[in-house]
């Protein structure tokens, strides 16, 4: 049986030790969903609560016909959609993923991660300006290595809407990191797919340091 699946079996059985096993093996990822969506570090720690709090209260609606990192991924979801609506004052709107990209609701707001680096503060700084649908699998491809097949179990999705969102989101990450090192700066050449990895590789480094 799968370990998570396990767990939860225990967890409903009364055994809150492995409830807390189970949500303990999800904080480290769900830590890193949000922490380049935030305006603030410190909303970081309350949205993964926030996350986990779902989970318990939804525990025992879960149907087991889904992978419980879908479904921890599927709250985290909701909890980032509410947060974002509260931030933008959109509180009777939805916040359309497709659409919508971090720096359009807060611009003055610096990304959570501090890079020293020119470059890579501008690939940090370019994610946020995609839009959340993309920016939501360029992060689980750069940040945490993972193949379209993965991210569409992940976040339950197709892998060919994954692998779609992942070119479409590619292009533009281009074109806005592009845009980012050209302010206040000399001229820069076309940003290159591989120079996109290896910043991504250096960024990846530092959040496990």
């Amino acid at each position: 049986m799968d370990p998570d699946a396990q767990l939860l079996e225990a967890w409903r059985g009364g055994d809150r030790r492995a409830g807390a096993q189970l949500l303990d093996r999800r904080a480290r990822e769900i830590t890193w969903f949000f922490r380049n969506k935030v305006f603030d570090e410190a909303d970081v720690p309350d949205l993964v609560s926030q996350t986990f709090l779902g989970c318990v209260s939804a525990r025992d609606r879960f149907a087991g016909d889904t992978s419980f990192r879908r479904f921890v991924y599927s709250i985290a979801h909701n909890v980032l959609r509410e947060y974002l609506r509260t931030k933008a004052k959109r509180r009777r709107e939805q916040i359309d993923f497709a659409q919508v990209c971090v720096h359009e609701i807060d611009p003055r707001s610096p990304s959570s991660m501090e890079m020293r680096r020119r470059e890579l503060r501008a690939f940090v700084e370019g994610l946020r300006r995609v839009s959340l649908e993309h920016q939501v699998v360029l992060e689980l491809k750069y940040f945490e290595a993972l193949k379209g097949r993965e991210i569409a179990e992940r976040l339950g999705l197709p892998e060919g809407t994954v692998k779609t969102r992942l070119r479409r989101g590619l292009e533009h990450l281009r074109e806005r990191v592009g845009q980012q090192l050209r302010v206040g700066g000399p001229e820069v050449p076309e940003v290159m797919v591989e120079e996109l990895e290896a910043w991504a590789a250096q960024v990846r480094a530092m959040r496990e340091s």
